[in-house]
C-alpha cells in the first residue's frame, strides 16, 4: 500500500505509530504532499493511505468516501495559544480565550 505523508519526517504517522505500536514506523512515503486536504483527496481516490486528524476526515467518512482502518486507536493533541501579555485585556483576545476554554 502506498503511504501519503505531510513531510519526509512522517510527523503525524510517527506519533500515531509510537503511541500505539511503541516503535518507529517502518514505512517509506510513496508521496510527500504538504497539504492535508490533498492527502485526504488522494485517499478518497483510492491512491493510498495515511494518518489524518479527525476533524479533517469526519465528512469523508460520513459520506463513505474513505474509511478508518483502526477505529479504536486515537492520539490526542494539546494545543497551546500564546499571546503577548500586553494584549491580555483586549476584547477580541478575551473572546478567543472564552471560545477555546469551551
Amino acid at each position: 500500500m502506498k503511504w501519503f505523508t505531510y513531510g519526509l519526517e512522517l510527523l503525524i504517522i510517527r506519533r500515531y505509530w509510537r503511541e500505539h505500536f511503541k516503535k518507529r514506523p517502518d514505512i517509506q512515503a510513496a508521496h510527500v504532499v504538504p497539504d492535508l486536504r490533498a492527502i485526504l483527496e488522494a485517499i478518497e481516490q483510492d491512491m493510498g493511505i495515511s494518518v489524518l486528524p479527525t476533524y479533517l476526515v469526519q465528512d469523508s467518512i460520513a459520506q463513505n468516501r474513505s474509511k478508518v482502518l483502526f477505529s479504536t486507536l486515537h492520539v490526542s493533541n494539546t494545543i497551546y495559544a500564546a499571546y503577548k501579555s500586553d494584549h491580555k485585556s483586549h476584547p477580541a483576545f478575551q473572546e478567543i480565550l472564552l471560545k477555546l476554554q469551551k
